[in-house]
């Protein structure tokens, strides 16, 4: 009995003791059920926006070095402000890109800029990413 014993809580006590649990972190992506709905401003405006394409990264905080993304959406003009939707995301990290045309602006009069965002509940969310001249 005791050649069966020790050997028992040798093994037991080395997998209770190398065991590392990593604490758990929500990675963004397709799958759940929040959405962004998306409003690129231009100085606080949406009125003169035109041409609105907005990309999202993935599981990301800072825009993608080699300037891949993992999806994209046109923007609808909608209540005179340009909209797009993202749905069935996870709650995790994304890095949101947006380009487009202003036409207040001088010829050719185009705008971008990026923000990132974490989703922390699986509900609809609605953000504003401020554009600027290029």
């Amino acid at each position: 009995m005791r050649h069966i014993l020790f050997p028992s809580i040798t093994i037991a006590s080395i997998l209770f003791t190398s065991c590392e649990h990593d604490t758990f972190r929500p990675i963004g992506g397709k799958g759940g059920n929040a959405q962004l709905v998306v409003y690129p401003r231009h100085h606080g405006l949406t009125e003169t926006l035109d041409s609105m394409i907005v990309y999202i990264k993935y599981d990301a905080s800072d825009a993608p070095a080699n300037g891949k993304y993992d999806d994209s959406a046109f923007c609808d003009i909608k209540n005179n402000q340009p909209t797009c939707t993202f749905s069935n995301l996870w709650n995790g990290n994304y890095y949101l890109y947006a380009r487009g045309v202003d036409y207040a602006l001088p010829a050719p009069g185009y705008v971008k800029g990026g923000l990132r965002y974490t989703i922390n509940s699986q509900q609809s969310t609605s953000i504003s990413i401020p554009v600027g001249e290029e």
